[in-house]
């Protein structure tokens, strides 16, 4: 039986990886970020947390260069975990790689041929981009705001066909923005609520904005937030 090995790909400040070792204990998790600071924040997380039976491996890299990343980081794979992954997961983050198509084609040469398996959290577009004047001009701006490039917001149908283009089969994809956007958005108040004034004036300033921008794609539609689920098709 192969050992688990997975490689989060956008891990934040660490918070899943210590919670997937500690709940399925695979044999090695390794996470890339391209933020130092989150990377940081998470090696001091996992060296205070026991995660017996479970390598964590934490690194700075480009989620758009997974393959390059592997052939400068050999020490990644050993005897044990082989020299492929068996799962790629990348948790509210593929949106904003440059490009998301270019990750998922990497995710599939980075993964186990016929049975790796790829998961993801992400976001789609629920209703058409506008095309030309204004309304470009608008949609390009929020999401460069968002630090999304534009050419990664696509429709339901599009997306599906770049994980079939990258290689991707038994691919299943879930709707969940209903439980996402106006849940983030009440947890933020009620945690800025109960914090009070110990919350600095600047710092609410952003949670409020978050908040109302939450709430606004919550009621306009214009997004869906999707869980990912597929098999590598590729067989070499």
């Amino acid at each position: 039986m192969t050992a688990i090995s997975l490689i989060d790909v956008g891990f934040g400040c660490g918070d899943q990886d210590v919670y997937m070792a500690q709940l399925y204990q695979p044999a090695q998790i390794t996470g890339i970020t391209i933020e130092p600071i989150q990377h940081h924040a998470a090696q001091e997380l996992v060296q205070r947390t026991s995660t017996p039976g479970t390598n964590i491996q934490l690194y700075v890299a480009d989620a758009s260069k997974l393959p390059e990343f592997l052939e400068s980081t050999p020490s990644v794979f050993n005897a044990t975990t082989g020299h492929h992954f068996t799962h790629v997961i990348s948790i509210d983050s593929a949106y904003h790689y440059n490009t998301r198509a270019e990750f998922l084609k990497n995710a599939a040469m980075v993964l186990a041929p016929g049975t790796g398996r790829l998961a993801m959290a992400d976001m789609i577009l629920a209703k058409p981009a506008p095309t030309s004047g204004l309304g470009r001009k608008i949609f390009e701006m929020v999401f460069s705001a968002m630090e999304v490039p534009a050419v990664n917001m696509k429709m339901m149908d599009e997306y599906k066909q770049d994980l079939i283009d990258a290689g991707f089969v038994d691919i299943e994809i879930e709707c969940i923005e209903e439980r996402v956007f106006s849940g983030l958005a009440e947890y933020i108040e009620s945690q800025t609520g109960r914090l009070g004034g110990l919350v600095k004036p600047g710092v609410n300033w952003t949670y409020w904005t978050l908040c109302k921008g939450l709430w606004w794609l919550d009621r306009s539609k214009w997004l869906h937030f999707v869980i990912v689920k597929a098999r590598n098709g590729r067989l070499e």
